[in-house]
């Protein structure tokens, strides 16, 4: 499904399932293809994996990582805006799941927490070969997808499972636990050893996932509501709209207000190819497997 942003006919962007024994560890496929200069921001989200294969493109999120274009890249997961800068061109990748992090890439999350870094030697893949074979594919999307379909389950054939402890924080986490020691419950681990589950495979501390994923709830709403009133789309946990309008500028680095009126063409175009296709916001994934 290709959408190009209101009024922004210079950005379009595809979204595409990846195979079925993958969705559990890949959210989905994306081509982003810009015909001009675009700046725009990324919210936060889990880690993904991008290959550059026309123009120049450049994501700044930590001041360690060099403000300069890249050619394949591997996003840690974020808790923090993000920027996106290109003159144009296009750009492919794939969004994981933390389940998807423990078993593609298998490092430490934390570790790569809000960076960009080189994929190469970061994942058991031939990362210039695909990146290669997906710009002499052109425009057939289709041999695109087929291609990081037989490369991810090559890789996920060859990487251990993920471990069934991951597997419990990811399902507790997706439904909202209201503090840490609930959390722990409902994960079935005891406090310590969910902070370093959290860490090593969601990039963050319990209580700051919690924080986080609490407001981006609430921001997947507001995405795709047009002319969004802030106080009436807030998650119930927000003791008001004064708590929301903090976590908003922690998260965001702006205001509500500010985000509202900031141009987002190439995040309106993927949250309405997202929509589209009836893929969930990258950030409310349905419930991960049982095993």
């Amino acid at each position: 499904m290709s959408v190009a942003a209101p009024g922004a006919p210079k950005v379009s962007v595809r979204v595409y399932y990846p195979h079925e024994d993958l969705q559990r560890y890949v959210t989905f496929y994306y081509v982003v293809e810009a015909a001009g200069p675009l700046t725009d921001f990324l919210y936060p989200e889990w880690g993904n994996l991008r290959l550059n294969v026309s123009g120049d493109w450049m994501v700044l999120n930590d001041p360690r990582d060099p403000a300069e274009p890249a050619q394949r890249v591997l996003f840690g997961p974020t808790d923090r805006t993000g920027r996106i800068v290109t003159g144009g061109g296009k750009t492919v990748g794939f969004g994981l799941t933390p389940g998807g992090w423990a078993r593609l890439i298998g490092s430490d999350a934390s570790q790569l927490a809000n960076r960009v870094v080189d994929a190469e030697g970061r994942i058991d893949l031939d990362v210039r070969g695909l990146q290669a074979a997906l710009i002499a594919d052109g425009d057939d999307d289709a041999a695109g997808v087929a291609r990081f379909d037989a490369a991810l389950l090559g890789l996920a054939a060859r990487r251990p499972a993920v471990d069934p402890a991951v597997l419990a924080v990811d399902h507790a986490l997706r439904n909202q636990p209201r503090d840490v020691p609930t959390f722990a419950g409902m994960a079935g681990v005891s406090e310590r050893r969910l902070h370093r589950l959290c860490l090593r495979a969601f990039g963050f501390p319990p209580k700051r996932l919690l924080r986080r994923q609490r407001f981006l709830y609430t921001l997947g709403v507001i995405r795709v509501t047009p002319d969004p009133r802030f106080g009436e789309l807030i998650d119930l946990e927000y003791h008001d709209q004064s708590h929301f309008n903090r976590d908003f500028r922690d998260f965001m680095g702006m205001t509500a207000s500010e985000y509202a009126a900031t141009p987002r063409a190439l995040m309106q175009a993927a949250a309405a190819a997202q929509v589209a296709m009836g893929i969930p916001l990258s950030f409310k994934l349905p419930e991960p497997p049982v095993s």
